[in-house]
């Protein structure tokens, strides 16, 4: 019975992962706490077993998503070295919370959230067609731009064409 909870879980926050880039935490640290108290039993299994399975969920739906030019690779080589950091100093954090605390500060961040996204205005929807024109980062594609970086739109063109 477990390993099917393991299954469904996993599947299902793999899915979620690929289509709206969340599942891992959202659904694998609650699965984990409340279903699976024999092999996870705290908080802090929890969150490394999920952030464990993360890894694997992201690079599958990062694969899928580079295929389909919907990653903004400006953004990722900005963000990258914050993201070892902020998710290391995070990691090493947690070993001061207790677990009954960092439970609670997950439901608090879920909440927070929830409320955020729920109450927002909806974001425009992407230009015919269905693709966004964020820029994105072809590495060695224009040997004459600075380092073999050229930025282009994802319909091709240059990005300062775009502006």
């Amino acid at each position: 019975m477990d390993m099917l909870i393991i299954i469904i879980v996993t599947l299902v926050a793999g899915f979620l992962g690929g289509l709206l880039g969340v599942g891992g935490g959202i659904l694998m640290v609650p699965a984990f706490v409340f279903l699976l108290k024999n092999h996870v039993p705290t908080m802090h299994v929890a969150v490394g077993t999920s952030l464990a399975l993360i890894v694997i969920n992201a690079l599958a739906g990062s694969v899928q998503h580079a295929l389909a030019r919907h990653i903004n690779w400006q953004v990722v080589a900005c963000g990258a070295a914050f993201a070892v950091a902020g998710g290391s100093l995070g990691a090493y954090a947690s070993k001061f919370v207790g677990n009954a605390a960092l439970q609670r500060l997950f439901a608090v961040l879920l909440l927070a959230v929830a409320l955020r996204m729920f109450f927002a205005p909806p974001r425009a929807a992407a230009p015919s067609g269905g693709e966004s024109k964020a820029p994105t980062v072809h590495f060695g594609a224009d040997p004459t731009s600075a380092a073999g970086l050229e930025t282009k739109t994802t319909d091709g063109a240059p990005a300062e064409e775009k502006k």
